[in-house]
């Protein structure tokens, strides 16, 4: 396994508490980091609606993340912007996120051989990633 494609994992299990609505907060994470940008410009429109208290990434060896808990019936409402909140919520860094995208485009495709989701919707995130990447190019991995 590819170590960003394990990061990506890694990062989605410990932003999601264990129950029936994990599978549903993943596929949204997983699905924000497959698309190049989304959560910079996500932290950026923050930024400019709450200029006094800008998005500051939390680095360093000691991390607070809060996770995902949900009841499992609201599960099928969570949305990319929920997903975007629980990034920003947990001020998880850009290039953190950046640096899970292969675990995004992984997960899509899995979707595409074992499909959870519809195929419409599948086609549609994939067209926006598409497009992402040739506005933002691939996101660059964090160096080693």
């Amino acid at each position: 396994m590819h170590w960003r494609t394990l990061f990506g994992f890694a990062l989605c299990r410990a932003l999601c508490a264990t129950s029936a609505a994990k599978p549903a907060v993943v596929r949204q994470l997983a699905l924000v980091m497959a698309r190049p940008g989304m959560y910079r410009e996500a932290v950026a429109s923050y930024n400019t609606a709450f200029p006094d208290q800008p998005m500051v990434a939390q680095y360093g060896s000691h991390l607070n993340l809060i996770q995902v808990h949900m009841l499992d019936k609201m599960a099928q409402n969570f949305s990319d912007n929920d997903a975007l909140r629980v990034l920003l919520h947990n001020q998880i860094p850009l290039d953190w996120v950046d640096h899970a995208y292969t675990y995004g485009v992984v997960y899509l495709e899995q979707q595409f051989h074992n499909p959870t989701m519809s195929l419409d919707i599948f086609c549609e995130i994939d067209d926006e990633r598409h497009q992402r990447l040739l506005h933002y190019g691939t996101p660059p991995a964090i160096p080693q």
